[in-house]
């Protein structure tokens, strides 16, 4: 064993030891605290770090919990209609674009968590294509937290966004029907519980079935070492794409006696991604002489299935909020992809080329934890590890002669990676007076990671150790005020298959590398707040700022030709702040209003590029009308604003629902829903070096029309008995 992994090791066994110790001595506390009411937190009440806490986006009131804000998607009217991107582009600083890039307040390097736990499902390019194929019915809640504190993983410079899954543990049966139709797309599910005695069990079975089409455009240009231009290619398609979505989930939690609850669940999801396009390429010369032109016919097929079990144990200690829960998470990921690219040629020659890629990827995912809590006096201590296994194999095939004349046969690899991270953690909760309560914590992680390139041989090794504190506090101005401070450092680890030294083909014009030598970046962040709860109205004023050093960023160059080889590089450092507003009212018996938005600064320094900055407004309005009892017309508008890349930017964007939903009867209701009314789905970004300028722009499909039916059986259950507490 290296002297590395011995003291990283150590390190972990010390902190351990430091937290037995602590939740040793907190048994020796005289005075146990008293069982917190079920109430609304007063000016004399201090906050709990667990209490449960909803901001919902349809007007209802507002709380916080202390490291984190929950939005309930129960009340949303187009839910089971719509995909997890559409549950996200509604939440405050969440944003999804039309490629399934998640991003909070504009930075993409944001963990997204099921069930407070990470998934393969989520990592690296399984994520995208998952969030835009979820139901977004099976989704009973989002939570956002910006500044993570010590009890999660310090992983996701961009903070962590937590899916809570519906589940329903009311006495009883419930459940719901739902399906949807539209333009060339359906989808439909079935989803229910049943309590009785000691057993909860719930499930559901969803399918979904979409397609569109799609815009591409590209202009390339080619420079060389003095900017001039050397070449130009300019690009533009259209194609129809669509995916299909079959997924399963079921659970069981039974209670062994009155503190202890043993939980089991497993989910299964089966989905595919099809594409067929054409498009038109043509390269000029510095003089802008046509050199080479063809037409291009391409075809795509990407299967994916994710299978999960999670286990838990749950204890509940003899002092109030006293709670033991050990925790085990097994995912699998797998999937392929397969592309045809056949061009036609009229320049040079009357010609014709054939290039393929085949790929496949298979992830697994084991996570193990175990968290204590428990109060101190008027205190709370909480205590944990968790260790995380992620092994990972990528292959990449590519065949034929690309469409510069490439040969693709030297961009086959083989990659396979296998990461341990053992982590420990501490967090104490203290209040000081009647209007303080402090959160502090620290997280030391491990990192051991192994990388193949089985082509070459080539063995690297990474080991270090982290140290993550974090840092909340509240101040209680008034029983419906208070102001929020947070502080935490976040890291953004390479994803593996970015060490990945292999060139990998992309198309004919494009290639990619990873890169080795990469190391994580490390960001400071900084949020202070202010926000006022009332009986018909709630908002908060939040002022954020990011130090980032050692910055992951993009970087692009041209190889032989016109081919551009991409890859990444540690790129400087950066620096990002503003303010963000959410207000969130019954602004009449039938209106409800949600606004929200940030204005954000950002300014990248690069050794390639310098110092570049940026400027973005983001907004969001969300508003629900109820024009009878029985109908109800629920609008949804968000943009984004322009995002520093590294290299360039992208350009700010936006989307957004209407639907309208019409109760029949007391069970069933029905709904009509608009997705992007203004055929803004659009994105556009752009590389800008002293070598190379490209801008390329992807639009879908104009507007789709749903009609919904959804049907209710058991009795309505309330939004909060369907929230799973982390």
């Amino acid at each position: 064993m290296s002297s590395s992994k011995r003291l990283a090791g150590t390190s972990l066994s010390v902190l351990a030891s430091l937290l037995l110790v602590s939740a040793a001595a907190a048994q020796t506390t005289t005075a146990p605290a008293e069982k917190p009411a079920e109430q609304k937190t007063t000016e004399k009440t201090p906050e709990k770090a667990d209490e449960p806490t909803t901001i919902t986006v349809t007007g209802a009131k507002s709380q916080n919990r202390i490291d984190r804000q929950v939005y309930d998607n129960t009340k949303n009217a187009d839910a089971a209609i719509g995909t997890a991107a559409d549950t996200l582009n509604k939440v405050p600083g969440v944003t999804v674009d039309a490629n399934g890039n998640v991003a909070l307040r504009g930075n993409t390097n944001v963990q997204v968590y099921i069930d407070g736990k990470p998934s393969a499902m989520m990592q690296g390019d399984n994520r995208a294509g998952a969030i835009q194929a979820m139901s977004g019915g099976d989704i009973s809640s989002v939570e956002v937290m910006n500044n993570p504190g010590a009890q999660f993983s310090s992983e996701g410079t961009g903070g962590i966004i937590n899916l809570v899954m519906r589940k329903n543990r009311r006495p009883g049966g419930f459940g719901s029907a739902n399906v949807a139709v539209g333009d060339g797309r359906y989808n439909g599910g079935v989803n229910g519980s049943y309590t009785v005695g000691k057993i909860s069990l719930n499930g559901g079975i969803n399918y979904r079935d979409e397609s569109g089409t799609g815009r591409t455009t590209r202009r390339l240009i080619n420079r060389d070492a003095n900017g001039n231009i050397v070449s130009r290619t300019d690009s533009n398609g259209e194609g129809t794409g669509g995916f299909t979505n079959f997924a399963l989930n079921g659970g069981i939690d039974y209670n062994l006696d009155d503190t202890n609850t043993l939980s089991a669940q497993v989910t299964y999801n089966k989905r595919e991604f099809t594409s067929e396009g054409t498009g038109v390429s043509a390269t000029y010369n510095a003089l802008g002489a046509a050199t080479q032109r063809y037409i291009n016919q391409s075809r795509s097929k990407n299967p994916g299935s994710d299978q999960s079990l999670a286990l838990t144990w749950s204890h509940t200690g003899n002092l109030p909020g006293e709670t033991l829960k050990a925790d085990l998470r097994i995912s699998r990921s797998t999937g392929g992809s397969e592309y045809v690219n056949i061009n036609n040629f009229t320049l040079p020659t009357v010609s014709t080329t054939t290039d393929t890629k085949i790929s496949s990827r298979a992830l697994s995912s084991a996570v193990f934890s175990i968290d204590y809590n428990r109060p101190v006096g008027t205190d709370q201590l909480t205590t944990g590890i968790q260790i995380t296994r992620d092994d990972n194999t990528v292959s990449n095939e590519s065949t034929g002669i690309g469409a510069d004349g490439l040969g693709n046969t030297l961009l086959s690899n083989s990659f396979q990676y296998k990461q341990t991270i053992s982590a420990a953690y501490a967090t104490y909760q203290k209040p000081f007076g009647e209007k303080w309560v402090v959160l502090g914590g620290v997280r030391v992680e491990n990192l051991d990671l192994d990388t193949l390139l089985a082509n070459t041989g080539t063995r690297t090794s990474i080991n270090y150790t982290k140290v993550s504190p974090s840092l909340f506090a509240t101040y209680l101005l008034s029983d419906t005020a208070k102001l929020r401070f947070s502080y935490a450092r976040r890291l953004q680890r390479p994803n593996p298959q970015a060490l990945n030294a292999a060139i990998t083909y992309v198309d004919a014009q494009n290639v990619s590398q990873g890169n080795p030598n990469l190391k994580p970046q490390e960001t400071d962040s900084f949020e202070v707040g202010y926000e006022v709860t009332k009986p018909k109205i709630n908002y908060q004023i939040r002022g954020y700022y990011r130090e980032n050093n050692d910055v992951i960023t993009q970087t692009s160059r041209f190889l032989t030709g016109n081919v551009l080889l991409t890859t990444q590089e540690n790129g400087g450092s950066s620096t990002a702040g503003g303010v963000e507003v959410n207000i969130n009212g019954q602004l009449t018996p039938k209106l409800n209003l949600s606004l929200g938005g940030d204005v954000a600064r950002t300014e990248l320094t690069t050794p390639a590029n310098g110092t570049q900055e940026a400027d973005s407004v983001n907004g969001r309005m969300n508003f629900t009308y109820t024009l009878t009892p029985k109908d109800t017309f629920q609008a949804f508008f968000f943009a984004r604003g322009k995002t520093l890349t590294g290299q360039g930017y992208t350009e700010p964007f936006g989307m957004g629902n209407i639907t309208y939903a019409r109760k029949l009867t007391p069970k069933a209701t029905l709904t009509v829903t608009v997705r992007d009314p203004l055929n803004t789905g659009k994105s556009v970004s752009y590389t800008d070096t002293k070598t190379v300028y490209s801008e390329s722009s992807r639009s879908q499909q104009a507007s789709v029309f749903y009609v919904g039916l959804r049907y209710t059986f058991g009795g309505p259950a309330p939004a909060n008995a369907q929230q799973n507490q982390m």
